[in-house]
């Protein structure tokens, strides 16, 4: 059977994939940030003819990856996206402050397994302290993901992959700790009702809600601001009781969006007073929701 995708190398832009799709009327040319670059054909046209169109906006492809990469850089600048992993490098979510320290003092252990410790240590307690709501700047613990010398050197591919997957972890179990614990206090206050709630690893969307009342939720959600991130457990919510994104849905999340930032806001949290603000200064339809979600936009999945 003939496959429905083909692979060209761009010495410049890299990979590009070619592909037949019978929901294409005509050839449309992609670049997603996560994805990469794709050419959907519609299935009368040849492969060539994909490629041909590739090969004439190949200079508006390299544009816009070159603006890409400088805005990944801005995001990564300060914190909105997370591409390095090494010595010295730092993650902030929403409970931790995420070091990575090559450790001299860290050695294989037996059979050849690389050992990479994870230690944790309280940074402040919130129950003394009294403290309603969570911060980036304001981590309720510190983290140390300490490596081995034996791991590849600074700066390759092969320690970020290494590296990514243990800060996966660390969000993982964050995410599973802190999520489902935020969503049943929003379901509550807003009187939804969900089925169930799963925390899992996305690189495409931040949260999705079944026909069934299933909600999942992507575990970078951690390394949102919390109104931001509440933004997205209040849209699957709202989805709840409005499967698609018609009018009721938009007014309903709005009208969420809008007492959850004023409660917040009333907590203390640094970052609801800007977006308060912001959405007083906004011409959209609907201010809150539309402020939040292109503050959602800004983040990059790890």
């Amino acid at each position: 059977m003939e496959t429905k995708e083909r692979l060209y190398n761009d010495p410049d832009a890299g990979n590009v994939v070619l592909r037949k799709s019978a929901r294409c009327r005509r050839i449309v040319l992609k670049v997603h940030p996560v994805r990469g670059i794709s050419v959907s054909i519609p299935v009368y046209m040849r492969y060539r003819d994909g490629l041909q169109f590739y090969l004439r906006k190949r200079d508006w492809v390299l544009s816009v990856l070159k603006r890409q990469k400088e805005q990944a850089g801005a995001a990564e600048k300060d914190g909105r996206a997370v591409s390095l992993t090494g010595d010295g490098a730092m993650v902030h979510t929403l409970l931790s402050e995420i070091v990575f320290i090559r450790d001299t003092g860290c050695r294989e252990q037996a059979h050849g397994k690389v050992s990479v410790r994870v230690a944790s240590s309280i940074v402040e307690d919130v129950k003394s302290s009294g403290r309603l709501f969570l911060s980036l700047d304001m981590p309720v613990t510190r983290k140390e993901i300490r490596y081995p010398d034996s791991l590849p050197p600074e700066g390759s591919e092969e320690l970020r992959v290494a590296l990514s997957g243990v800060l996966v972890k660390v969000l993982r179990d964050e995410a599973r700790s802190l999520l489902p614990a935020k969503l049943s206090c929003l379901a509550e206050r807003y009187g939804i009702a969900y089925a169930a709630v799963a925390v899992k690893h996305n690189s495409t969307n931040w949260g999705s809600c079944s026909t069934l009342g299933n909600i999942n939720l992507n575990l970078n959600l951690v390394r949102l601001p919390e109104p931001v991130c509440d933004y997205v457990l209040l849209h699957e919510l709202s989805h709840i009781r409005y499967h698609d994104h018609g009018r009721e849905f938009h007014d309903t999340l709005e009208r969420m969006c809008g007492d959850n930032l004023r409660r917040l806001s009333s907590l203390g949290e640094p970052c609801s007073a800007a977006l308060l603000a912001k959405a007083a200064r906004s011409r959209a339809m609907r201010p809150y929701s539309h402020v939040l979600e292109m503050a959602v936009k800004g983040y990059r999945l790890v």
